[in-house]
């Protein structure tokens, strides 16, 4: 075996069946995140950590969940080989229906 554990089978077609929206108000008006939201996958897995932030320009985008490493730097803790935009677009759609 080469490290990878293949006694389950895995569906190849990640559903989202729930996308929760955390508003996040810090009070300060310059700060750019606006949202947490949490991302449930076939009513499975549940990703929780991604961030609704708004650019300098005004635009909306969506944050991966990250954890900050020893040195210092954020690092994502979820990566996406294909297909991202579905996902972002989706928390997106939830932020503005909620807000």
């Amino acid at each position: 075996m080469n490290g990878r554990y293949s006694g389950y089978k895995c569906a190849t077609n990640m559903n989202i069946t729930t996308v929760k929206i955390y508003p996040f108000d810090t009070g300060n008006a310059q700060s750019s995140l606006r949202a947490y939201a949490d991302v449930t996958l076939n009513d499975f897995l549940v990703i929780k950590g991604f961030r609704v932030l708004v650019t300098k320009s005004g635009g909306l985008f969506v944050g991966m969940p990250s954890k900050m490493g020893k040195d210092g730097k954020y690092y994502d803790q979820v990566e996406f080989k294909k297909n991202s935009s579905v996902l972002q677009d989706r928390i997106l759609e939830a932020y503005k229906e909620f807000s």
